[in-house]
């Protein structure tokens, strides 16, 4: 888990990664991170890690598998960019997945 990168997650029972997660990091036994407009803390513990993302087990809110995997400049430009208001204009000035990171946490943590 990197405190410093962008995941999007996909909840039990969801088809497809929906959310967008910043600052994510356990601190308690609670997984900790901000979405765009707020945090959360959910109870929980981390199962499987790899470089890529890791799977969360939600002991509180959406019991269950919680899937986190880091959001790359390649999956923004295709998808996750109608997220983000002005995402059109982004998708021409960001290039690479750590700019997009970098993006991210000026706008909603900083």
């Amino acid at each position: 888990m990197d405190r410093q990168a962008v995941y999007i997650y996909k909840l039990p029972y969801e088809k497809s990664f929906t959310g967008i997660a910043l600052d994510v990091h356990m601190h308690k036994g609670n997984l900790r991170y901000f979405d765009t407009n707020r945090g959360h803390e959910i109870p929980g513990k981390i199962t499987e890690e790899t470089e890529k993302g890791f799977i969360f087990i939600s002991e509180g809110s959406m019991p269950g598998e919680w899937q986190f995997k880091v959001l790359t400049i390649e999956e923004f430009k295709s998808k996750y960019y109608k997220l983000v208001e002005g995402g059109q204009t982004l998708v021409a000035k960001l290039k690479t997945t750590e700019d997009l990171h970098q993006w991210y946490r000026r706008e909603f943590i900083i």
